[in-house]
């Protein structure tokens, strides 16, 4: 398998979401945390079997655009932030450790089972969020059309690509809960050189760790 897809000036997007961070498991959404070591490591060995980019794209922030700003000066490519790739904003949740025991945790429950119906306190909503990153999205494919990009952003982006492409519910709890995007995953969409040409989603989620020898 190759991501050299200039022959056939297909669009193609690798969406890789950002590595561990340097923090407890807690719910990050606008909460600026950093990668950990091991994070910045998942990071390379995720990237560097992609070649020939032509665009590196990154969530503002730093635990996407701090490395995105490394691999982009390694390819002496421009960097592009782009604020609609941002995780969603949990307001007065954000940042909570996941084995805290607060009140909240009751509302949070609620949260993960129907999230189009309980938008976190002070936070954004699941149809604000979903909006912002398909515009975002739509915004980009018309930008680096024929191209071949990375976008390095988060878990709840990439499930909202998706499901803007793929025919299901992004207002049900089961499309968060059952599709997982882990740390540093690598997820490929490729928008084919027709008029009114669909995208493809080639995999999901592909592992940081997976074989070189299996990708290809």
């Amino acid at each position: 398998m190759t991501d050299d897809i200039n022959k056939s000036n297909d669009t193609q997007f690798n969406l890789v979401r950002h590595g561990q961070i340097d923090g407890p498991a807690a719910l990050y959404g606008r909460t600026d945390v950093a990668l950990s070591r091991d994070g910045w490591q998942q990071m390379f060995q995720q990237t560097n079997r992609l070649h020939n980019l032509d665009n590196i794209i990154s969530s503002p922030l730093r635990r996407c655009r701090d490395f995105a700003k490394e691999l982009a000066s390694d390819h002496r490519l421009t960097l592009q932030i782009e604020s609609g790739m941002q995780e969603c904003d949990f307001g007065e949740w954000d940042g909570i450790e996941f084995d805290d025991h607060s009140q909240q945790w009751p509302l949070m429950t609620s949260f993960w089972q129907d999230p189009d119906h309980n938008t976190p306190p002070q936070g954004e909503s699941l149809e604000t969020f979903h909006n912002r990153v398909v515009a975002s999205w739509q915004s980009l494919c018309k930008q680096h059309k024929g191209q071949n990009n990375l976008v390095v952003c988060h878990g709840g982006v990439i499930r909202q690509i998706l499901a803007h492409i793929l025919p299901t519910d992004w207002r049900s709890g089961e499309w968060y809960s059952q599709l997982q995007i882990g740390h540093a995953s690598l997820t490929r969409i490729v928008i084919p050189a027709y008029p009114d040409a669909k995208p493809s989603v080639v995999f999901i989620g592909l592992p940081a760790d997976f074989g070189q020898a299996d990708f290809e």
